[in-house]
Parts: structure tokens; C-alpha cells; sequence
């Protein structure tokens, strides 16, 4: 395994630690693959949060997991019409107890924010402390017996396949990129995806405050804007605070990782929608790369002659995909004909971004719309 940072340095470490579902994604699931498609996607995904769930358990990684829901919570009227068509979907798609429709009163016993309105429970979500999950599959790799190299960057990837760094190359009968926003920099599959960056906020712990407000089972929690806010609790009683900014580039830089202004853009929601929280101390604050695709869901797959395969477009979800594509990709690499690998979203017809400088211009400028358009819509 090669690895350009440490292990859990990129997404799989810095992600807002949402084990989430995707039957919240059925509409447009359905669009791409048919009901059917879209229903054994959805519950593939479901078997992967239990999946990471098991594999906590069983190798004793202490990733905080805890599975307690999702909340989608309301904001303004058309957002109200967003989870009735959520609700809707799940039941036309004969998964009726999927999703449940939460009138205010209900949303605001499970949180109290002055913003919440009515909402959406979905029953799949389960947080996680990523870094910790990540840095355990590592332990878990390498009791394996699997090479781990970090800080060693790919620059190419040649026939055979082989891998080509700065000190050496590896070949092998098959290769995996898993390399997420990076992707943009590879020839093969950069129009897949674009790049964009959010960030989170960290408080620091408060428990009795959770209690105040009533948020005290854990649910993971967002909003229904385009530019997405997402919150949740930690074991410790503190709320991390993510979305509401960030930038789209060209290529993944310093602007990914360090960006005041989508700091404080973040801090700003938080403050918004917990006033009561006011005088409880942001401590901390970071940000990522995520990869777009145009579909705004992941696809997997091999490129041709048929020994170097894929997983990338997670679109900022991607803890319970991520470990779906790993069921995926370790049938492709395997040459295993099962199930997984006649899934819809494995090599399903690439569906791209325009060649650059197009694709970066007008990822940016999709996203300063969108971030207008939400703030336009906040403030009435």
C-alpha cells in the first residue's frame, strides 16, 4: 500500500464521521439505476454500516461508534417539501420504515435549534471518530501482513500495472486507486470528479449543555441547503459543526486544509443554529478535500486492459460507500464474480466533467452560486 501523507491524513481522517445511509438518495439513485438498482444499492450500504460496525467490535478499534440515526432537519419551507419527497421516495420504493417524517415538535425533542422546523429520520447513521477508525484499519492492515509505505507519493501509474514514486516502483497483477479528491490530477479519471473543500468546527466538551438542548442520543444531524451543514456529537460531549463553505480548485492545495474564511463561515452556522451554545469555546477547527461527481454519488469500476480498478465521486459522504467500494473493489482486483460487482454503480457509464480550465471555472462558480442562493434563502 502506498500512501502520499500518513494514514487517515486525507479524508478517511479529517471526514465529519458520518456512517450514514443512502436511502435519503433514492430520487436521484432511482434516475441512474431504476428502483431496483437503487433499493440494492441502498441496502448494500446498510450492510456496510454494519459492516464498520463489526470491525470495530471484532479487531477492538475504539472509533466511538454509535449508531443513533440521522436527522434531516428542515430550515425553511422548500426544505420542508425536500423531506416529504425523502419520506415519499423510501415508501414508493417499498422501504417504508426507512424513512419517517418528523413533524417540529418531534425534530426539536431530539435537538432544540430555534432554526429546526419539521424534518426526516432515517434510520441509517452512525457516528464515528474517523482519525481513530482510520488509524485502526492501519493496525489492522498491518497485523495482516499488508507493506504499508507512507509519505510516498505516486507520481504515474505505468503498464503492468506499476506504480512509479521518487524512490522506487512497485508492479503487481492489479492496482486500486483510492486516492479521492486527488483524483482530479490522473488522466484517466480526473473528469469524474471535481474538487471541493469543507470544513468543520470543533467546541469544546459541554455535556450539560447537550443536555439543555436535548440532543443526548447521538443523532447525526443536517440541514436540507446545497451547500450542506452537517453536526454531530462526540463521546465527550462536544458538537463538531461542518459545511456551509469551502472553495472548489483545479487541483487540491493549501486552500483545502487551511482557509480562515471557511472556518469561520462554519463557526458563523454553528453560532446560528445553537445561540444557547454562545458562550461555550470553539477549539478547534480544520478542513479536506472532497471529491464531487457530477452525479453527486460515488461509482465504482476498472479501467481498460482490465487490472487497475476505482472507487472515487463520494461527494462528502463516503465513511459507509468507502467500505462498500472496498467490498467492491477487493471482488474486481480478485477476479471474483459476485453479486457486489454487478451492482449499478460498478462501471456504470462515466458520466463527466468538462476539460479543464471549464471544469475548475465552472465548479467554482456552481459553488458560489449555490452558497449565495442558500444564504439568499437563510435570510428571507
Amino acid at each position: 500500500m502506498l500512501e502520499q501523507d500518513i494514514c487517515g491524513g486525507g479524508p478517511s481522517g479529517r471526514n465529519g464521521g458520518f456512517a450514514s445511509g443512502w436511502w435519503d438518495e433514492l430520487d436521484g439513485l432511482v434516475k441512474l439505476y431504476g428502483t431496483e438498482g437503487a433499493v440494492k444499492g441502498a441496502r448494500e450500504i446498510s450492510k456496510s454500516i454494519s459492516g464498520i460496525e463489526e470491525f470495530c467490535s471484532r479487531h477492538r478499534v475504539d472509533a466511538w461508534f454509535r449508531r443513533a440515526g440521522y436527522i434531516f432537519a428542515a430550515t425553511g419551507p422548500r426544505h420542508e417539501l425536500v423531506c416529504e419527497e425523502m419520506v415519499h421516495a423510501a415508501t414508493q420504493a417499498g422501504a417504508p420504515d426507512e424513512m419517517q417524517a418528523l413533524t417540529r415538535e418531534q425534530v426539536r425533542e431530539r435537538c432544540s435549534s430555534p432554526a429546526f422546523r419539521s424534518g426526516a429520520f432515517m434510520r441509517d447513521g452512525a457516528s464515528v471518530q474517523p482519525a481513530f477508525l482510520a488509524r485502526g484499519l492501519r493496525r489492522v492492515v498491518l497485523e495482516r501482513g499488508v507493506t504499508i509505505h507512507e509519505g510516498t507519493t505516486v507520481t504515474r501509474l505505468d503498464g503492468g500495472p506499476t506504480a512509479v514514486t521518487e524512490s522506487g516502483s512497485v508492479r503487481a497483477k492489479h492496482a486500486v486507486l483510492a486516492i479521492n479528491a486527488w483524483a482530479t490530477a490522473w488522466p484517466r479519471i480526473g473528469r469524474r470528479v471535481a474538487a471541493w473543500s469543507s470544513y468543520i468546527v470543533l467546541t469544546e466538551p459541554a455535556p450539560e449543555k447537550l443536555e439543555e438542548i436535548g440532543w443526548t442520543g447521538g443523532e447525526l444531524i443536517s440541514d436540507l441547503r446545497q451547500s450542506l451543514r452537517y453536526f454531530r456529537t462526540t463521546r465527550d460531549g462536544r458538537i463538531a459543526f461542518g459545511g456551509g463553505g469551502g472553495r472548489a480548485a483545479p487541483r487540491v492545495g493549501d486552500t483545502f486544509t487551511h482557509d480562515r474564511q471557511a472556518v469561520r463561515q462554519a463557526a458563523e452556522g454553528f453560532r446560528l443554529f445553537f445561540p444557547r451554545w454562545s458562550e461555550v469555546p470553539i477549539v478547534d477547527g480544520w478542513g479536506g478535500p472532497i471529491d464531487v461527481s457530477p452525479t453527486h454519488l460515488p461509482a465504482f469500476g476498472t479501467l481498460p486492459p482490465g487490472n487497475v480498478h476505482f472507487a472515487l465521486g463520494y461527494t462528502g459522504n463516503g465513511v459507509a460507500p468507502s467500505h462498500l467500494a472496498g467490498r467492491v473493489l477487493a471482488d474486481l482486483a480478485s477476479e471474483t464474480d459476485s453479486d457486489l460487482v454487478h451492482l449499478p454503480m460498478v462501471n456504470p457509464k462515466p458520466r463527466l466533467f468538462p476539460p479543464e480550465p471549464l471544469r475548475s471555472i465552472g465548479a467554482a462558480a456552481v459553488r458560489r452560486a449555490i452558497i449565495s442562493f442558500d444564504t439568499a434563502e437563510e435570510r428571507g
